[in-house]
């Protein structure tokens, strides 16, 4: 991992073809704007997409973007070094979705610095003032919440398995979801487990969560990588799944019923949107404000309108 690494640099520095970046990235003689971007990974469809969605809103806006991405959603110090690199070439905005949400001051305050305005996509960044664009997580879990209870008929023993709560998409999905389950005494949360950002749970974990918790009904996930996973290693058990990620797979696990409701956040739209919002911010025509995109949640009802009429496609 630390070879690939050092080569992605070095074409960075360089400003040659980058592994991460589409065609977008290279200079014309059109001087144009340069946005630095550090994902959480690309090991998943979902960061796949954000990627997709960014490079082609860079040709639409007359952009270049460099895109940096870890092999996994654990690597926090490898994220922080790609952004140190970024930040070393002549980039005029960074856009990240951070690891830890909780942790960007440092290197929020040496963009600045430098004149680099910086904007968080996907997850917001906690301790240190710039614009947000992505979906309102508290509400999208406090939706499914709802869809979750209504599957259980408002009675039963669920779980949540969620990402790492230093992302704060996933505790705001979590806090929205708990703060729905209020409403409902006929359901009580036997459980919550954080950790499991865009990762699979292991037959180990599903099989020892299960030991301790033999009765649950329904299982919220933040992440649709995780979900399909615990879809199929409890299947047959009769528990009701909800999550987020409006990825191909999961939304076809939706239309299987195997996954009862998803909470539509797309990657692709995400992606596309930063680059839009930046490029016009640059250009004096920006808010400052947070952009919050729509969301919607999913279930065997509405899942065909949605892939027939979503504008930016689900993958």
């Amino acid at each position: 991992m630390r070879k690939k690494y050092i080569c992605i640099l070095a074409a960075v520095l360089s400003f040659c073809s980058l592994s991460g970046c589409g065609p977008s990235a290279k200079k014309t003689e059109e001087e144009k704007v340069t946005i630095g971007v550090v994902t959480k990974s690309k090991s998943s469809e979902y960061w796949l997409s954000v990627c997709d969605g960014m490079e082609d809103a860079a040709e639409k806006y007359h952009a270049d973007v460099v895109i940096l991405s870890p092999d996994s959603e654990t690597e926090e110090k490898v994220q922080k070094n790609m952004i140190r690199d970024l930040l070393k070439i002549d980039i005029q905005a960074l856009a990240v979705s951070p690891i830890d949400s909780y942790e960007c001051e440092e290197y929020v305050q040496q963009a600045k610095e430098k004149g680099i305005s910086v904007y968080a996509c996907d997850t917001p960044i906690e301790d240190a003032d710039v614009p947000y664009i992505g979906i309102d997580n508290e509400k999208l879990g406090y939706e499914l919440g709802e869809q979750l209870a209504r599957a259980l008929d408002h009675k039963g023993k669920i779980g949540v398995i969620a990402g790492d709560f230093n992302q704060a998409g996933h505790r705001m999905r979590v806090n929205g979801f708990e703060k729905y389950m209020e409403k409902e005494p006929g359901i009580t949360i036997e459980m919550v487990r954080n950790g499991y950002s865009n990762m699979q749970v292991s037959q180990k974990d599903v099989d020892e969560i299960l030991k301790k918790y033999p009765d649950l009904d329904g299982i919220m996930t933040t992440s649709a990588v995780t979900a399909l996973g615990l879809s199929e290693a409890t299947e047959g058990r009769g528990i009701s799944i909800v999550s987020v990620d409006a990825q191909e797979d999961a939304l076809k696990a939706v239309k299987d019923g195997r996954i009862v409701a998803l909470g539509a956040q797309c990657g692709y739209q995400i992606g596309y949107e930063t680059i839009r919002y930046i490029v016009k911010d640059l250009e004096g025509e920006g808010t400052g404000e947070d952009e919050i995109l729509d969301s919607q949640v999913l279930t065997t009802e509405n899942i065909d309108a949605y892939i027939k009429e979503d504008k930016y496609g689900s993958s």
